[in-house]
C-alpha cells in the first residue's frame, strides 16, 4: 500500500467520526452529491455550448468565433441559468436547506483552490521539487512556494471552521 492510501483511509476515518456525532449527519452528504450532479449536468451544457459553437463554425463566410474570453462567460452563464431552473424544478421533489448549498459552495471553493495548487504543483514541477532550494536560498516570496505551501493551509484552515460552525449549529 502506499502512503497515499493511508492518509486518505485516515482522513475519511476521522472525518465520519466527526460528521457522525453531529445532527443533521447527512448535510456534507447531501451538498456532495448535490455538487457532482451539479458539476456533472455543468460539463453536459459545456460540452453541448461547444458542439453547437462547432457546427455554427462550420460556415465560416458568415460566423466568426470571436472573443474567447466573452465566449467563455456567455457559457459559464447560460450553463448556470440552465443549473439553477433545474434546482428549481428539484426543488419539487428535493428540499435544498440552506446549509447543504452553503457547503456546496464550500466544495466550489475548496475546489478550485485545490486544483490551483495542483496545477501550481504540476506545472512547475522542477521548481516544486526544489523547494528545499528556495527555503535555503530564502526566496520564501517565490509565488509557486506559496501557493503550494499555503492555500492548502487556507484549506485546512477553512475546513476547521465549518466543522465548528456546525458543531456550534451556526450552518
Amino acid at each position: 500500500m502506499h502512503v497515499t492510501t493511508y492518509y486518505v483511509i485516515g482522513a475519511i476515518i476521522v472525518l465520519i467520526i466527526a460528521l457522525f456525532r453531529s445532527e443533521h449527519k447527512f448535510e456534507f452528504l447531501k451538498a456532495a452529491i448535490l455538487f457532482i450532479v451539479q458539476i456533472f449536468f455543468s460539463t453536459i451544457n459545456f460540452l453541448l455550448f461547444f458542439i453547437i459553437e462547432y457546427l455554427l463554425m462550420q460556415n465560416k463566410d458568415h460566423v466568426n468565433l470571436g472573443n474567447l474570453f466573452l465566449l467563455l462567460a456567455a457559457f459559464v452563464v447560460l450553463s448556470g441559468m440552465f443549473i439553477y431552473w433545474g434546482m428549481r424544478l428539484a426543488a419539487h421533489v428535493f428540499k435544498f436547506s440552506t446549509t447543504t448549498l452553503t457547503l456546496v459552495e464550500y466544495y466550489i471553493q475548496w475546489s478550485l483552490i485545490y486544483v490551483t495548487v495542483y496545477q501550481a504543483i504540476f506545472s512547475n514541477i522542477k521548481h516544486i521539487s526544489s523547494i528545499t532550494h528556495f527555503i535555503r536560498v530564502g526566496n520564501f516570496l517565490d509565488p509557486n512556494l506559496i501557493v503550494v505551501v499555503i492555500l492548502p493551509s487556507f484549506i485546512s484552515a477553512w475546513i476547521a471552521v465549518i466543522l465548528y460552525k456546525k458543531f456550534i449549529k451556526a450552518i
